[in-house]
């Protein structure tokens, strides 16, 4: 019997594993992180390489690098992990007890305009590429966090954009458009004709942050065969505080498989706060995950899942789906 793969589509670990090791931690992955993906029963991870607002433009590049880097240096020392290239990878890393990693460019910021940097990025491991955070770079625009900011800005992807989803989709990388406005998103599902991801996105229609994905683009992106994770953020699990629970994300869940299918939900938490190296300008004042870490996420949300839900669709639903598109695309 093949292991369950159990997946979170988005963690920016990478931020953390730099930072205490430039404090002189070693083996950070496996005393930082292994125990709460132990506890939550998490096999796989994409760990996203995510560039602070102070270091952009200039220091992207350079952090990008560093963040990589710092991962390579960080696996000798932790053998319970590896850096997998390929499905077929992921699933021998389970089979033999470690937690497999995927490496994903959260924003092409590290890229500037140099398209050739998206090869050497992929020779380092990169298969998945986010196209934006929640700002302007050479590719497109971001769409805002806030509810009352406009949903999306007029800027579709630039010509720059085009050219790198292209060369991204023959390299066989997999295109995110978590974070994306709705302009870049719209030409995306027009230009891309491979299966795409939301990583760590929920529904519009509970809750009203342009984060979040309206119906036509949960439409869209299950028409294209495509996945979105569900984010633990409060604020884009529910406007109220006091709604901020467990249960809304659940409702998120939810009203994607009713309406798109299951093969369409998967699990992308986002948890931030557990972080070190993001303070609170990023997480914004008063607003907090839902879940402390991954271990709170196992008791209170992935165990929910699999309680909520027939066997086979909890196992889509907590990896087998994102696994599907990062087979046909990756190869292997």
């Amino acid at each position: 019997m093949k292991t369950k793969i159990v997946l979170d589509a988005h963690f920016d670990m990478l931020l953390d594993v730099l930072a205490l090791r430039r404090r002189g931690e070693h083996a950070v992955l496996e005393r930082r992180f292994l125990p709460g993906f132990r506890s939550a029963g998490i096999n796989a991870v994409v760990c996203s390489v995510f560039i602070l607002d102070e270091l952009v433009p200039e220091g992207a590049l350079r952090n990008a690098l560093d963040q990589i880097s710092a991962l390579y240096a960080d696996l000798e020392e932790s053998a319970s992990f590896r850096l997998c290239r390929s499905v077929r990878e992921c699933r021998a890393a389970a089979d033999d007890g470690r937690v497999a990693l995927f490496l994903s460019l959260e924003g092409a910021e590290p890229l500037g305009r140099d398209i050739l940097l998206l090869r050497v990025f992929y020779e380092l491991g990169v298969r998945l590429l986010g196209l934006a955070w929640s700002r302007r770079n050479y590719v497109c625009d971001g769409v805002s966090f806030e509810a009352e900011a406009p949903a999306s800005s007029q800027g579709s992807l630039t010509d720059f954009g085009r050219e790198l989803v292209a060369e991204a989709c023959r390299l066989g990388m997999v295109i995110d458009v978590s974070h994306l406005n709705d302009a870049g998103f719209r030409e995306v599902a027009h230009i891309v004709k491979v299966p795409f991801i939301a990583s760590h996105s929920n529904c519009r229609a509970l809750s009203s942050s342009p984060r979040n994905l309206a119906d036509w683009q949960l439409e869209s992106l299950a028409a294209a065969g495509g996945v979105t994770g569900m984010n633990a953020y409060g604020p884009f699990a529910a406007e109220e505080r006091s709604a901020r629970t467990p249960e809304a994300l659940l409702a998120h869940l939810d009203y994607v498989v009713r309406r798109y299918g299951v093969e369409h939900a998967g699990l992308g938490l986002d948890l931030c706060a557990c972080l070190l190296a993001i303070n609170a300008g990023y997480i914004g004042e008063g607003n907090t995950d839902l879940f402390k870490d991954h271990a709170d996420a196992g008791e209170r949300f992935i165990k929910a899942v699999r309680e909520r839900y027939k066997e086979d669709e909890a196992d889509a639903i907590l990896g087998e789906n994102f696994l599907r598109i990062f087979e046909m695309v990756m190869g292997g």
